[in-house]
């Protein structure tokens, strides 16, 4: 899911309560919903308390808005660890309650190589020179960013060798 999608939409409470969502806030490994009532009253939902997301987010809890938590702001530059502009950050998918991605400019770029604050840092990140293949069907296509997801993806299916060979250069 992009948090894109979350921007606006109707949130509500299994206790009744009726909002919007306002934004997201990310922080010590957790995701948040900003969002706020009719009267402009904010509130918090942590993204485990949500129960279904669909026309509108269905939740049961509340919590506190977590010491730390950064909001996610889209539209914030992008920039290499050189300085290059990339673009701006367009939008963050999330999948099992993490961030996986960020598009920035037209490019997408894997959580684990951002950094986030008043601009977005995207630090340099080993990409495959060469496709991976499995049984001569490709498990990882050249080109793709090295990440701790698909190391651990790669050693499942008995190819960590030739995966990390593949992104040396």
């Amino acid at each position: 899911m992009k948090i894109s999608e979350f921007f606006g939409k109707r949130i509500l409470s299994t206790a009744g309560k009726e909002g919007y969502v306002l934004g997201v806030s990310v922080g010590a490994g957790a995701m948040y919903l900003d969002c706020a009532d009719a009267d402009e009253k904010e509130f918090t939902v942590d993204m485990q308390c949500v129960m279904s997301i669909g026309e509108c987010i269905i939740f049961n809890g509340f919590t506190a808005h977590p010491q730390g938590a950064e909001r996610i702001r889209l539209g914030r530059a992008g920039f290499d660890m050189r300085g290059k502009y990339l673009g701006n950050l367009q939008d963050i998918t999330i999948a099992g309650g993490r961030l996986k991605t960020a598009k920035i400019g037209k490019k997408n770029y894997p959580a684990e190589a951002i950094i986030s604050g008043d601009i977005i840092l995207v630090k340099d990140m080993p990409k495959l020179l060469q496709t991976v293949k499995k049984d001569g069907k490709p498990l990882f296509k050249k080109g793709a960013f090295v990440t701790r997801e698909m190391l651990s993806e790669a050693a499942a299916e008995g190819e960590f060798v030739q995966t990390t060979l593949k992104s040396l250069g």
